[in-house]
């Protein structure tokens, strides 16, 4: 009779660890993904705050100036502004499961000072001024500690 509700129970646990362990595994999978998606939302968030503030520190005219901190997520691979066209750019290269991706967002005025800054992740403060060289608005954004 002992042996035999031995016997059931190893079953029964049996047939659970049958069941959740590929729940468990399907879960840790799942999660790893959301993380590399909540890192794209947030480098995606940093990059579209630094061209606002831009945007709107070139239009507040000369020798305006503001500080602002954004977070830089894990897996930030590169991250630079140039000046293109008239205008200037903010890109932000993160790598993720999926491969490497570049996120991009275009500001209304050039950038005098096109540059490479570190990738460190966490909170990072930038100071973004305007300046009118030879009549024309010009940004310059610079990393600060």
């Amino acid at each position: 009779m002992k042996g035999q509700v031995s016997t059931e129970l190893l079953i029964v646990v049996g047939i659970v660890l049958l069941i959740f362990i590929p729940i468990l595994v399907l879960v840790y999978i799942k999660t790893n993904e959301m993380n590399a998606q909540i890192s794209s939302y947030q480098a995606e968030l940093a990059v579209v705050r630094l061209a606002y503030l831009a945007n709107s520190v070139g239009a507040l005219g000369s020798n305006t100036s503001i500080l602002a901190e954004v977070f830089i997520p894990q897996g930030v691979t590169r991250m630079e502004t140039k000046s293109v066209h008239g205008g200037g750019e903010i890109i932000m290269r993160i790598t993720s499961p999926d491969g490497e991706s570049e996120i991009v967002e275009i500001t209304k005025y050039p950038i005098a000072n096109p540059q490479n800054f570190s990738s460190s992740s966490g909170w990072a403060r930038f100071k973004i001024t305007s300046s009118y060289l030879g009549g024309e608005a010009k940004l310059i954004i610079d990393r600060v500690s």
